[in-house]
């Protein structure tokens, strides 16, 4: 059965919840079962594992745990999905480090001027720019797991994929933090992102509009250009792949549609109508947004 319209009930108050791993022995006990075969483990195995010779002590924290991240079952104590959570949050890094890169060399080509853009990351952003024409093309954050067991090249590729994964999932109402309701909303650029960004300069300033996206149930919220509605368009993608343009090929900041303020064209805010311009090898592409941001029609010019 779905929640209530009025909200959704909770096992554990969140409050609660962060209490829980107050004690050191409760994050091993986790780790523990997260490298165990079929996370699984019996409470001698689990006790072993965290080397806590103490049953009165280990039996009091696991009990902490039993219930909503552990779940006992024939003898075994399992990791459930929200302690599966808790492992993944920290390692992705977030909370633990923060890397730096200095400027390098980034695959792809720079659409403005066809040279080589470069990647930095610093402060959890990832930010791609052109050193030739002095553009800064895509930036946004990027989890420092994002560069374990990888060389620069497969982390810049994995920095493309995953922007491209989460834009087209929350410009289309899913936030791909917590699944819960995003809205999609026109703002004037870059008036609105003075109240929220946390970009010194950010890279989608010169758009004649953008994006808005807020989560209604967590803290997450990102502007993005209004060309990512693109990204999640069969419609779109199909007709650009007739006509040479295969988005799967290229990275995101090689697209001129989500980089190029040129190619945006806002036709009205009463309500809103954004009007797409992607060039082809043959000519064009127009695709008509409405006030919701969908795709309202696709028109071609040879």
């Amino acid at each position: 059965m779905l929640p209530a319209d009025d909200g959704f009930r909770t096992d554990i108050d969140p409050q609660d919840a962060f209490q829980v791993f107050s004690h050191e022995l409760r994050l091993e006990t986790l780790y523990a079962l997260w490298e165990a075969s079929n996370y699984a483990l019996s409470f001698s195995e689990l006790q072993s594992a965290v080397e806590e010779r103490d049953s009165g002590k280990f039996t009091y924290h696991l009990e902490q745990l039993t219930g909503h991240f552990v779940r006992e079952d024939d003898s075994e104590y399992v990791l459930q999905y929200a302690g599966h959570r808790v492992i993944d949050a920290i390692q992705s890094g977030v909370f633990t480090a923060s890397p730096t890169v200095e400027p390098t060399a980034a695959p792809g080509q720079c659409p403005h001027c066809d040279g080589t853009p470069t990647f930095e990351y610093d402060s959890h952003l990832a930010t791609i720019a052109c050193p030739e024409c002095a553009t800064k093309l895509i930036e946004y954050p990027f989890d420092p797991g994002g560069f374990q067991d990888r060389s620069p090249t497969e982390a810049i590729r994995t920095f493309d994929e995953r922007t491209k994964h989460k834009w087209r999932l929350a410009s289309g109402g899913t936030c791909f933090v917590c699944a819960g309701c995003v809205e999609v909303e026109y703002v004037d650029s870059p008036t609105e992102i003075d109240k929220h960004d946390r970009y010194e300069e950010y890279f989608a300033a010169g758009q004649p509009a953008i994006l808005h996206l807020d989560c209604t149930h967590c803290s997450f919220y990102s502007f993005v250009p209004v060309g990512v509605r693109l990204l999640d368009s069969p419609a779109v993608l199909g007709r650009l792949a007739s006509h040479g343009l295969d988005i799967s090929t290229q990275y995101l900041w090689e697209l001129p549609f989500v980089t190029d303020p040129a190619t945006t064209t806002v036709q009205s805010r009463d309500p809103w109508h954004v009007e797409i311009t992607v060039p082809t090898e043959t000519g064009s592409l127009t695709v008509d947004l409405d006030h919701e941001a969908t795709v309202e029609s696709i028109t071609e010019s040879l």
